[in-house]
């Protein structure tokens, strides 16, 4: 069966999380992808569990973390009688958790890694800490009494915590580490001039100029730093900004193109669309209204 992008009804409301409880047979979850962060509990039953071309049998109080864009499945086996908690929530909700060089380098790749040990093979004490936090943050999420939400981020930190660090500790060797993290805080003034000067005309001289680099080493050294080329690192960027001013202003879509450096409103649908799999006003149609409405209850 074929995976398909699905979209949580979460997206665009100021508080992007939820959790539910699943009962079916024998498919559980059907093959699908999203953007968001996952974490599954094994309630009662076995399941077969497919992550991208990874395929593994879960028993009753086992635990799965599922990474962004990874294609998951999960089937209840032969005879089973099954249930699973599941927790989605999107991973900004859990930016600004780190103030040190070292510990943001190692996060951002963690959030894009297909090396993450599943069913999650902690310590007793780390497996816990994660049955706790799961237990509370449903508790907060099915009762929403003021302050759900900072104690629900509490939870998801205490969990994302057990599994960052042994992430770190099986990934990255010392000195390897130490040497890409000088080379990426040597790419932060290019990227600061980017976040600058996103609303107009990029040069890449000009950029290159932040760092004293050739035009040519420059792009080869981007992209192994990030993974993307500059042109498209500044496409996202332009993007994602108007994503926020799509919900949060009653502008117009050609005035949107042109605070967020589009040369036309043309080619700004269609990066748009390439990069969100939605037109600029289907995105605003879609989540424009839940933002709204999250936003007068805050």
């Amino acid at each position: 069966m074929e995976a398909s992008k699905k979209n949580e009804p979460f997206e665009g409301k100021r508080f992007p999380f939820r959790m539910i409880i699943q009962k079916s047979y024998p498919d559980l979850v059907k093959p699908h992808w999203h953007e968001h962060l996952e974490f599954v509990k094994v309630l009662s039953g076995r399941v077969q569990v497919y992550i991208d071309n990874h395929v593994f049998i879960a028993e009753e109080s086992d635990i799965i973390f599922i990474n962004s864009c990874q294609i998951h499945s999960i089937r209840c086996l032969s005879g089973e009688d099954c249930a699973i908690q599941g927790m989605i929530f999107d991973k900004f909700l859990l930016s600004g958790a780190f103030e040190d060089p070292e510990s943001r380098y190692i996060f951002s790749h963690f959030m894009n890694s297909r090396r993450i040990w599943n069913p999650l093979t902690l310590s007793t004490l780390h497996r816990r800490v994660l049955d706790n936090a799961l237990t509370e943050a449903y508790e907060e999420y099915t009762h929403q009494v003021i302050g759900y939400e900072l104690s629900i981020k509490a939870c998801l930190y205490r969990m994302i915590t057990p599994i960052f660090r042994q992430y770190k500790q099986e990934t990255f060797r010392e000195l390897d580490l130490r040497r890409t993290i000088e080379s990426s805080l040597r790419l932060k003034p290019a990227l600061d001039y980017i976040e600058v000067n996103y609303g107009r005309k990029i040069y890449t001289g000009a950029i290159c100029s932040s760092i004293n680099m050739s035009p040519y080493h420059f792009t080869r050294y981007f992209k192994k730093i990030t993974g993307v080329t500059p042109v498209q690192y500044i496409n996202q960027y332009r993007v994602d900004m108007a994503k926020r001013l799509l919900l949060e202003q009653d502008i117009s879509i050609t005035e949107i193109a042109e605070r967020t450096g589009f040369c036309n409103i043309n080619y700004f649908d269609k990066m748009f669309k390439k990069l969100t799999e939605l037109t600029p006003i289907e995105y605003r149609n879609q989540f424009f209204h839940s933002y709204k409405s999250s936003e007068a209850l805050k």
